[in-house]
């Protein structure tokens, strides 16, 4: 079992889409499941980190990085120790190449 931390970047990257969830779908529940699914999709990457495979941008990182899908979005997150810890998290047609990569 892992520990799991959501980076700094991570955690604006959930706000940000949530916020733009909520922009598109006035009314709707929908950005209040998708953040709760979310959640428990990172929660759950402490019993089930190892078993999901390398994401795209692993090839820009001396790190492994891996991904973990949720609806349409990747979390990209690598194990460092007993610590998984969650880089970014990112709608699927977002470029794998954009400037986060320099970070």
């Amino acid at each position: 079992m892992f520990r799991v931390k959501v980076e700094a970047e991570a955690r604006g990257n959930l706000r940000e889409h949530y916020q733009n969830l909520e922009e598109r779908s006035s009314g709707s529940n929908y950005p209040a499941q998708w953040f709760e699914g979310i959640r428990d999709a990172i929660r759950d990457l402490a019993a089930s980190a190892e078993q999901h495979g390398l994401a795209y941008e692993d090839r820009y990182f001396v790190e492994t990085i891996r991904q973990r899908l949720y609806d349409s979005y990747k979390i990209l997150y690598t194990i460092r120790g007993d610590c998984v810890h969650v880089l970014h998290i990112r709608h699927q047609a977002q470029d794998p190449s954009d400037p986060f990569l320099a970070r």
